[in-house]
C-alpha cells in the first residue's frame, strides 16, 4: 500500500508539471482551465453545478447567461440571474463594504454614484438621474473652506439648474457662544435666482437666522451675531452667459461646511 502510494504521488506530480493547463472540448487550452462548451445559445448549457438532491444550482447557459438557483432558461434573460428560494431570505449580501461617511478614501469618487432600482420584474437597473441625462453634467461634493473673499463652488451657464445640500457644524454664527449647526437645500438657477427649500439652525445659544436673497443672485444666511454665509452668481448681469456659484463668509477664514447630493445638470 505505500508503495501504491508513493507511485501515484509521483504521477500525480508528474502529471501537474507537465500538464499546467487543462482543456475540455480542446486540445489547446488557453488557460489552466479552458472549457468550450458545444452551442452558443440558450438551448444548452456550459455549466451545471448539482447539489447531492440533484438540486441545480449553478447555471451558466451557452448564451453566456448565468443562474443561480435559476436553472430554467425562461427565468434567466438577463446576464447574472438570482432566485433566493425564499421570499425570507435575501438574494444579495455585502459584508465588510467601504464606509463613505467621511468621504475619507482618495481612490473613490464619490460623486459618481447613481442609485440602483428595480422594476416589477425584478430587473436592476441604473435610476434616472439629472447628473447623467444632460449635456456637460458635474457634481461638486465635498468640504469647502470659506474665507471673507468670494471663491469659486461650480461653474455654471445660463441654461444651468444647479442644486446641493450644504451642512456645516458649529462654525456659523457667535462661536464664541457655542456657534450654529447650519443645513439648507439650495437650488440656483438663472431666472429665478437662489431657492431655499428646506434649512434648518441649532445654535447651542440663541441667535436669530434669517436667509435673505431668495429669488436673487445673492444668498445670505445671516445670523443676528458672528458669522455669515454668503452664496453668488455673477450671471446677474443681462447677456452674461457663463459664470460660477461663489461663497464666501463675513468674518474669519477658512470656515468649513459639507456640500453633498449636488449636481449641476449642464454647462
Amino acid at each position: 500500500m505505500k508503495t501504491q502510494k508513493i507511485i501515484l504521488g509521483c504521477l500525480l506530480t508528474t502529471s501537474i508539471a507537465v500538464f499546467s493547463q487543462v482543456g475540455i472540448n480542446t486540445s489547446n487550452p488557453s488557460a489552466a482551465l479552458d472549457l468550450v462548451s458545444m452551442g452558443n445559445t440558450s438551448a444548452t448549457k456550459a455549466l451545471e453545478i448539482n447539489n447531492s438532491s440533484a438540486t441545480e444550482m449553478f447555471t451558466v447557459q451557452n448564451d453566456g447567461n448565468i443562474g443561480v438557483n435559476s436553472p430554467a432558461v425562461v427565468n434567466n434573460t438577463a446576464q447574472f440571474n438570482i432566485n433566493s428560494g425564499s421570499p425570507s431570505k435575501s438574494v444579495l449580501k455585502l459584508n465588510n463594504i467601504s464606509n463613505t461617511k467621511d468621504k475619507s478614501s482618495a481612490d473613490i469618487n464619490y460623486n459618481q454614484f447613481s442609485s440602483l432600482v428595480a422594476d416589477n420584474n425584478g430587473n436592476v437597473f441604473i435610476q434616472y438621474d439629472i447628473k447623467n441625462s444632460s449635456g456637460n453634467p458635474a457634481t461638486f461634493d465635498g468640504v469647502y473652506n470659506a474665507g471673507t473673499a468670494y471663491t469659486n463652488l461650480i461653474g455654471i451657464s445660463n441654461a444651468s439648474i444647479t442644486q446641493f445640500q450644504l451642512i456645516s457644524d458649529f462654525v456659523f454664527g457667535n462661536t464664541a457662544t457655542g456657534g450654529s449647526v447650519l443645513y439648507a437645500d439650495i437650488t440656483y438657477s438663472r431666472d429665478n435666482g437662489f431657492q431655499v427649500t428646506t434649512y434648518g439652525a441649532s445654535s447651542i445659544n440663541t441667535n436669530t437666522l434669517t436667509i435673505t436673497g431668495i429669488g436673487s443672485n445673492t444668498l445670505t444666511f445671516n445670523y443676528g451675531t458672528g458669522i455669515d454665509l454668503i452664496f453668488n452668481s455673477n450671471l446677474a448681469a443681462s447677456g452674461t452667459t457663463s459664470g460660477n456659484i461663489q461663497y464666501r463668509v463675513t468674518s474669519g477664514s477658512n470656515i468649513p461646511f459639507n456640500v453633498f447630493n449636488s449636481f449641476r445638470s449642464r454647462l
